[in-house]
Order: structure tokens, then sequence, then C-alpha cells
């Protein structure tokens, strides 16, 4: 699991890092915002088929998690039938990850051989992809290119190209689910965006802010030093309270009011400065076009609730929608 893990520029701010940051945030602003809109929207539609209509609870989740990561892997290139696949892959990494790093959920040896075995799936898949450029979709293509003329090195190519998969599987998938949450709970509210979907932007960034798919997250010291006063040494874990930060009064004013319309609204979940993540605008756009599709569905808003359960996680929060 290392192999991506300690490769993902996500998580490290060293100098040798920053020609692959920058390749990796280039790649992403060659594409165009139309030619992913359009991607979406179409596998979208494709999911109807595949899942079966009308959407009930568990065929929702079904959809909130396909739907991001089938975008980002037909953009790497992977083909449809290959999607099953890399989908439980992700599940399983990203399940060992958050153990190995955390304690939680409990790691065990059958859930980290997993994630081993899971991590080793993606690279390889992703690896054969990379040297194809005959198959390779535009993201991979883009990101060959710019890392190709930073010097970068081949793993730390591959070991990204299947980061941006991992952050559209759980990150995406859950900031979906949390919009369809506040819908269901405020049924004003989606009253008025059924009848006006250019509220619906500003409501998937008002829960961004009020209630974030990013409970918290995690690095580790890269040399010894001092945080918030207190004495910390090199390899130390760090766990920030993103969500808790959101709902300060001195970032946001009325923190735990929803205010769709709110007035210079602050949130740190996709980051600030260094670690500015940039994918928050494809992340947005994405959920945008899943929630505004799934009104079309009509699907059944006064059962989400009732419905609900969340994803074993000590840092995603990802609602679990079941029939």
């Amino acid at each position: 699991m290392v192999e991506i893990f300690g490769r993902l520029v996500r998580l490290r701010d060293d100098e040798a890092r920053r020609p692959l940051k920058s390749a990796v945030e280039l790649a992403l602003r060659n594409l165009s915002q139309g030619q992913i809109a359009d991607l979406v929207r179409a596998r979208a539609t494709e999911l109807n088929g595949e899942l079966g209509l009308p959407l009930d609870p568990s065929k929702i989740t079904q959809f909130m998690y396909a739907l991001p990561v089938q975008t980002i892997a037909c953009l790497l290139g992977i083909p449809s039938r290959k999607f099953s696949d890399a989908m439980s892959w992700l599940g399983d990494y990203g399940v060992a990850t958050a153990a190995a790093a955390t304690g939680f959920p409990a790691p065990d040896a059958g859930l980290l051989d997993r994630g081993h075995r899971a991590a080793q799936a993606l690279l390889d898949m992703v690896g054969t992809l990379k040297d194809d450029s005959d198959t390779r979709g535009p993201l991979l293509d883009a990101l060959v290119l710019e890392a190709g003329r930073a010097g970068c090195d081949e793993k730390d190519i591959v070991a990204n190209a299947v980061g941006y998969m991992l952050q559209g599987y759980a990150a995406t998938a859950s900031l979906i689910g949390l919009t369809l949450l506040a819908l269901a709970r405020q049924p004003e509210l989606l009253a008025q965006v059924k009848s006006d979907r250019k509220l619906l932007g500003q409501i998937i960034l008002e829960v961004v802010r009020c209630d974030p798919t990013t409970n918290s997250t995690l690095r580790f010291m890269a040399r010894d030093g001092v945080v918030a006063g207190q004495a910390m040494q090199r390899g130390d874990l760090i766990i920030v309270l993103i969500a808790a930060a959101n709902r300060d009064p001195a970032l946001n004013r009325h923190p735990d009011q929803f205010d769709v319309m709110r007035p210079d609204r602050k949130y740190l979940e996709f980051g600030a400065g260094p670690h500015a993540c940039p994918a928050d605008k494809f992340a947005t756009l994405v959920a945008l076009i899943a929630v505004d599709h799934l009104l079309t569905l009509e699907i059944p808003f006064d059962r989400l609730e009732d419905s609900l359960s969340y994803a074993v996680s000590g840092h995603i929060r990802t609602p679990l929608f079941k029939s």
C-alpha cells in the first residue's frame, strides 16, 4: 500500500514532490469543464440503465459511488469492463490504509492483505495504460506529458493517477450523498431547488461548509518541530478537525445555520495554501450534475433519512442509504 500512499503529492510538502504536484495539478486543469460535464452526464444516463429504474435508496448509494469513480476511470482510459474491479480494489485499499494509519477500523492480517493486493492491482492496471498512448485517456495523457516534462519518477506518475480515483471514490461520492441528505432534511429547500436548479451550486457549497465530507485529515511530521505550542517529533501523527473548523464563528458568522445564500462563505474541505486541492471545481461539478440528474428521476427523498447509516471511517463521512 505504501507504493501508493507514500507517493501521493497531497500528503507531501517536501521539495522533491513539488514538480510532481505541479504536474498533477496541470493535468487536471488541462481538462475543460465542458468536457468533464458532458462525460458525467453521459455516464449518469448509462447508470440509469445499468442500475435499473426507479432508484431505491440502495441504488442511490451505488449511483453516488459509481459516477465519480467511473468518470475518472474514463478520463484515465480504463475500459468499462474493468469498472467493477477498480471500484472493489479502491474500496479494499481505502479501508486498509485507514486502518493502518489510524487504527480505525481495527487492522487485521486479512484486511491489510486485501489492501496490499488491491493496491498492486490498481498500480498494474494504470501502469499498463500509462505505457499505451493509444488507449490512455485525456487525463492520464496530460499527466504523463506534464510529469515527463518535470522529470518525474514513473512510479510516482502511476500512483498519483490512481490517486485521482481514490479521491473520487470516497470524497466526491460522500459530497453527493450529503447533498441529497441536506435536501431530504429540508423539504422547503428541496421544493425550491426543484423549481430553480440554479440554487443547487450554492446548496452544494453550503453542504461543503456545514456538513463536510472530510471530518478530519491526517499528516505526519517530516521533522521535529512545534505545532500549536506542542513539541512534536518526526513521524508523529497530527489529526486536523476540518469539520469543527468550518463551524468556528471566527471563520463564518452563525456557523450552525444552514444558509444557502451565505455571504463570504469560508470552508476548509478543499484545503488551503500548499495543500489546496486542485480538483475542487471537478468535485463540485460532478456532485452538481449527479444531484441534478437524480432530481429528474424523482428519487424517494422521504425514505433517505430512515435508510441512513454511515461508512466505517475515522475521517470521511459517507452516508449510505439502504432499502
